[in-house]
């Protein structure tokens, strides 16, 4: 059983809102849907309409799975509206289950797959930016191993003196060897702009890998001490009955690793008016984040057992004898 790890960074050019938007999109059956798009402008205004583009993107998955679809969709819901803008958009409907990717792009910069021997671009059918109809088709992509994919706005990779190709051939190497454990979205990002420079537009990376469940692993880089502190915060929405049986394997694992290392868990119930998501960076409930010990490591959507739980957040854990 596979489970899947999502993880974002950005960076707003004023304040705390941008133009760039992403989200994660349960889609009810093991696969999720993963948005990342970037509204012309900067500041509040593009921010309200990346808002509505998530809001509405977030609605249309519930209608169809695949991801030129919804952007056809999309074009309409656009097209009835009465505002003209431009937006680029890049969706990516992730199945753990077969290891299987399928994406559709309306003008986006390329999502990135590095799998440790290689990093190319994964270009599909690119078709128009969202507004300007045109032929919406998805390519599917095999995802092995411990590969990871990065999804970017192109304030990542912009600048005013250097050519686009230039700048996207720095990103393939800035993602050279990110695979596994390190492919995180931040880290990628850090690279980039140690190559680049700091953006000058609004920056997001989404980075996305596929962990195997019952995997051992040793937390961080080195072995686990004995009695190692482990920290992990929950974030569930009360309504939700997925969030209680989440919770409720975690109270488990709690139990089982009791000899192991200390865990201790906060709950962030997201549906309760100022809960903070956003020191996470967490798109979605349920979600668990290992915050102790570093790297931070985030599981999003449905756990099945405390076995899968322990692998996907890597975490080393006797099974007990049947």
């Amino acid at each position: 059983m596979q489970s899947l790890l999502v993880e974002a960074c950005w960076r707003p050019m004023e304040s705390d809102v941008a133009g760039d938007f992403h989200d994660l999109v349960d889609l009810k059956d093991g696969r999720a849907a993963v948005v990342i798009g970037d509204v012309a402008g900067v500041g509040l205004a593009a921010a309200e309409h990346a808002d509505d583009l998530r809001a509405e993107l977030s609605r249309l998955f519930r209608r169809t799975d695949d991801p030129a679809e919804a952007l056809s969709l999309l074009d309409d819901c656009i097209e009835r509206g009465s505002e003209e803008f431009y937006s680029t958009l890049a969706c990516a409907v992730v199945d753990p289950a077969s290891s299987r990717v399928v994406l559709a792009s309306a003008g986006h910069p390329p999502i990135v797959m590095a799998d440790g021997l290689e990093t190319r671009f994964l270009e599909g059918t690119v078709g128009p930016p969202v507004g300007l109809k045109g032929v919406r088709r998805a390519t599917t992509y095999s995802v092995d191993g411990d590969a990871a994919l990065f999804l970017y706005t192109d304030g990542l990779v912009e600048r005013r003196d250097r050519s686009l190709d230039d700048t996207l051939e720095v990103l393939l190497h800035a993602g050279r060897g990110m695979h596994g454990a390190v492919a995180s979205a931040a880290e990628l990002a850090r690279r980039a702009t140690a190559r680049l420079g700091q953006p000058t537009d609004d920056a997001t990376v989404v980075s996305v890998r596929m962990l195997t469940g019952g995997v051992r692993a040793s937390l961080g880089t080195g072995p686990v001490a004995s009695r190692a502190r482990v920290v992990l915060r929950l974030y569930l929405d009360s309504r939700d009955l997925r969030s209680a049986r989440t919770e409720s394997i975690v109270n488990e694992l709690a139990l089982q690793a009791r000899d192991e290392f200390d865990l201790v868990t906060e709950v962030v119930d997201v549906s309760q008016p100022g809960a903070d998501t956003g020191r996470d960076g967490v798109l979605a409930a349920p979600s668990i984040v290992r915050v102790e010990p570093e790297p931070k490591v985030r599981v999003v959507g449905t756990v099945r057992s405390v076995a899968e739980l322990a692998g996907a957040l890597q975490l080393p854990l006797t099974e007990e004898d049947p």
